[in-house]
């Protein structure tokens, strides 16, 4: 398969992360603006407590760089070595799609079942997409 079909999906996660990190920004300006935190708070994220909204919200945009880092080193993985079939392809999109969910979930009403159940199916996901081109790059090798 084309390379463009997993780029796709690479690039809406890190356009999910882009949206995260402006809405984070923004948001932190407002706090400010509105006297909710005072501006030292964000120098070393001490001396005050911001609203709860806002450490979800800066707990989910540091989520982004966890798991997702599989996702990404997976991708380059399969391009690199032209492992790429409509299997890995719908995997990639079912982790990016349960990415979204997970930071909507988070930043909006953060019930921890609903969160901890997303995490868990993105994290299978990504799983059985390392588990796959591994393999198929290890039964190509003749190992």
């Amino acid at each position: 398969m084309d390379t463009a079909t997993l780029i796709i999906p690479t690039a809406v996660l890190v356009s999910l992360t882009y949206i995260v990190s402006l809405f984070l920004v923004f948001y932190r300006f407002y706090l400010v603006r509105t006297g909710a935190v005072h501006p030292g708070y964000f120098k070393l994220n001490k001396g005050g407590k911001p609203p709860k909204r806002h450490e979800a919200l800066e707990h989910n945009y540091s989520n982004l760089f966890e798991v997702p880092t599989f996702f990404y080193a997976i991708v380059a993985i399969a391009i690199a070595s032209q492992h790429i079939d409509e299997t890995l392809v719908i995997l990639a999109w079912v982790f990016v799609g349960l990415r979204i969910v997970h930071t909507l979930v988070h930043i909006a009403y953060n019930n921890i079942i609903h969160r901890l159940t997303v995490f868990f199916a993105a994290y299978v996901a990504v799983g059985i997409m390392w588990i796959r081109v591994v393999s198929d790059i290890l039964s190509a090798s003749g190992s």
